[in-house]
């Protein structure tokens, strides 16, 4: 995780902040890397302004700004001496401020905490924003993460013909050995593939035996395997478990990470529409939304967010 060396650390203002700020304190340690906590106070209500006025409405920003900054100060006395630490609060719309101070200091990773509730599902609402618009790595730890990570999962999908792709899960991959090395952790790989359109191949209009389509199934399995050994070829030496899944890559995926519950996921999130950085892929959005624990993303490197 050398790579990260001005880190972004977006606090909530509670208790759910100290397993993403003990994470955060340690990786900025053994990096010898700068770090920001910011805290985002969202603007009054327009509804305020038919209660009270605009000096009373000025006072009360100013009162919830010194609550955060008081937050933010106390946060910065659970650092470690050795690290490099300043405070923002800003006003406005958490995931737009986030991602606007991204842009404007040049931060290479975001951490914040996830949500408190572990019956819901994991992401939502700022999470999601920030998973789909920040342009650099998005790293949300769930509450409850005290312990090293034992368990990480790597979900992968290499393509030559897509250097673009190649290139972000090649990342994801150095990314996750490099956590591994850190925390002295178990790596799981796991690359699901389908055959496009098996199921209208094997339907009346096509005249192809069901001996055909599982010889091409077959074929295409063992193209995806080659792709997945040459992405592993690097780290041949370490032990990492390799999972290669035929089925629908979001439900397929979930079924992995449900049987393997690993402590974090690291994927790609990568646009799929004509508007830049307003959705991420298919897969990553059906995941990211059902899952509960800690998860690290990366998105391409030319990646351009929406957010100006």
């Amino acid at each position: 995780m050398e790579r990260f060396r001005n880190i972004l650390f977006a606090a909530a203002g509670g208790k759910e902040d100290g397993a993403a700020l003990d994470r955060a304190n340690r990786l900025a340690f053994s990096n010898k890397a700068r770090i920001t906590l910011v805290r985002v106070v969202e603007d009054m209500p327009l509804a305020a302004s038919c209660f009270f006025s605009k000096e009373r409405l000025a006072e009360l920003t100013a009162a919830t700004r010194a609550v955060a900054q008081a937050d933010l100060d106390r946060l910065v006395e659970k650092l470690d001496p050795a690290v490099r630490a300043e405070t923002l609060v800003l006003n406005g719309k958490p995931f737009i401020e986030l991602i606007r101070t991204v842009l404007g200091q040049g931060h290479d990773l975001l951490i914040k905490s996830g949500p408190a509730v572990t019956d819901s599902p994991a992401l939502a609402g700022t999470d999601l924003h920030l998973l789909r618009k920040c342009p650099c790595p998005v790293w949300i730890i769930k509450p409850t993460q005290r312990k090293p990570f034992g368990k990480i999962l790597v979900a992968v999908d290499p393509d030559p013909t897509d250097p673009e792709r190649l290139s972000l899960h090649a990342d994801l991959v150095k990314l996750a050995t490099s956590l591994a090395k850190n925390e002295n952790s178990k790596i799981d790989v796991v690359h699901i593939w389908q055959l496009e359109g098996e199921s209208f191949l094997r339907g009346p209009r096509f005249k192809m035996s069901d001996e055909e389509i599982d010889t091409l199934s077959k074929e295409v399995g063992a193209t995806h395997k080659k792709w997945l050994e040459e992405l592993l070829a690097p780290y041949a030496d370490l032990p990492i478990k390799v999972t290669l899944a035929k089925g629908m890559a979001g439900p397929a995926l979930i079924d992995v990470i449900e049987r393997k519950k690993p402590d974090i996921l690291l994927m790609g999130t990568v646009a799929r529409t004509g508007l830049p950085g307003l959705l991420i892929g298919n897969t990553a959005e059906f995941v990211l939304g059902k899952i509960s624990c800690s998860v690290l993303t990366v998105k391409p490197k030319n990646f351009r967010t929406p957010v100006s």
